[in-house]
C-alpha cells in the first residue's frame, strides 16, 4: 500500500515539477513597480498634474485620466476600481520605453474594462482603435501579431484568451478617419510607426501604462493620441496569467499524499520501537 501512494505521489510531483506555476512577468530597462497614491492626483475640479508619467491633463472631454479610473472618480467608470495599485516605471516616475511579457508556458486572458474615448465612431469616415497581442521576435522585434477587438465592437466586459509562444506584448492601432492615417504603438515605443496613405510624423513616447493587480494580473491603460494630451483610458484592459486552478489542486494534492506517507512511515516506526 505504502509503495502504492509512494509512486502516486512522485507520478504528481514529477508532473507538477514539469509545469511552471509562476505568472508571467512584466520586465523592462530600468523598470520597476512604483507605489503612489491618489493624493498626487489632485481635486478632481482643480487637478494638479505630475508625478507618474501617466498623470496628465485627458483628451477625452470630462474624462478623467487613468490614475482616475483606478480609484473610481474623475468621470473615468470601469468596474471594480482596483485603487492605486502600482505602476511600472522608472524610480524617477518616468516611462519605460521597452516592456514586454516573459511567458511561463501558462495561457493569458484579456478582459476589456473600459474604452473612454472619442475614436469610436461607426461611420466610414470616423477613427477608432484596434487592440491586440503580438509575439516578440527572439531578437526583441515585434512578430506575429493578432488583433482581440476594435472599439466599434468591443464590448464592455468581453475576454479573449491566447496561448503564447515565449515574450509577448500587446498593442493599440489608431485609424483615423478613413484611412488618412494609421498608428501602431507598442509596449516597445521604438517599434511605434504610422502607415496609410499619409506616412504623418509618429511620437516614440511609450503609449502603455501597467499597473500591477492581484498575484498574475496586470491592467493596462493606453493612449490613442499622436503628439496630444497622454491619459492612458482610451483602452482599459486586465491581464490574467495565473497558474490553473487544476494545477493547483494537483499539487495540492500531491502534498497531501507526500505528508500522509510521511506520517504512515513515522507512524509505523514509533509503533515498533514500542513493540521492542
Amino acid at each position: 500500500m505504502n509503495r502504492t501512494i509512494i509512486g502516486l505521489a512522485s507520478v504528481l510531483g514529477m508532473a507538477l515539477l514539469g509545469q511552471n506555476l509562476h505568472a508571467d512577468v512584466l520586465v523592462g530597462p530600468g523598470g520597476a513597480f512604483q507605489q503612489w497614491t491618489s493624493a498626487v492626483l489632485g481635486p478632481v475640479n482643480n487637478p494638479t498634474y505630475g508625478g507618474p508619467y501617466w498623470n496628465n491633463v485627458s483628451g477625452d472631454g470630462p474624462t478623467a485620466n487613468i490614475g482616475w479610473c483606478l480609484v473610481g472618480g474623475g468621470g473615468c467608470v470601469i468596474a471594480s476600481p482596483p485603487g492605486a495599485i502600482a505602476y511600472y516605471g522608472t524610480a524617477t516616475g518616468q516611462a519605460v520605453q521597452n516592456m514586454y511579457f516573459q511567458n511561463k508556458g501558462i495561457a493569458v486572458t484579456v478582459s476589456l474594462l473600459g474604452m473612454l474615448t472619442n475614436q469610436m465612431g461607426t461611420a466610414q469616415n470616423s477613427g477608432y482603435n484596434v487592440f491586440g497581442w503580438y509575439q516578440l521576435n527572439s531578437n526583441g522585434t515585434i512578430g506575429a501579431m493578432t488583433t482581440l477587438w476594435n472599439s466599434k465592437t468591443g464590448v464592455i466586459g468581453e475576454s479573449a484568451t491566447f496561448t503564447p509562444n515565449g515574450n509577448y506584448g500587446f498593442f493599440l492601432e489608431n485609424i483615423q478617419g478613413n484611412g488618412s492615417a494609421d498608428y501602431f504603438w507598442f509596449m516597445n515605443s521604438s517599434q511605434d510607426y504610422s502607415a496609410g496613405p499619409n506616412k504623418n510624423p509618429i511620437d516614440t513616447t511609450q503609449h502603455f501604462a501597467v499597473f500591477s493587480g492581484t498575484p498574475g494580473s496586470y491592467i493596462l491603460g493606453m493612449d490613442d493620441t499622436n503628439f496630444g494630451n497622454m491619459d492612458y483610458n482610451n483602452m482599459i484592459v486586465e491581464v490574467v496569467n495565473a497558474p490553473e486552478p487544476k494545477l493547483v489542486t494537483l499539487l495540492m494534492i500531491g502534498f497531501a499524499l507526500c505528508g500522509f506517507v510521511t506520517l504512515r512511515k513515522r507512524t509505523g516506526l514509533f509503533q515498533r520501537a514500542r513493540s521492542n
